[in-house]
């Protein structure tokens, strides 16, 4: 149960990070406010 809750938090802080890099770096925020 451990292993799964670390995969997804791990999974989560990925793309949060993805996404923000990826606004960052977009001129046209298109899908994030």
């Amino acid at each position: 149960m451990n292993k799964i809750v670390e995969t997804l938090i791990i999974v989560a802080l990925v793309v949060t990070a993805v996404v923000t890099v990826w606004s960052v770096l977009t001129p046209n925020h298109l899908f994030i406010g």
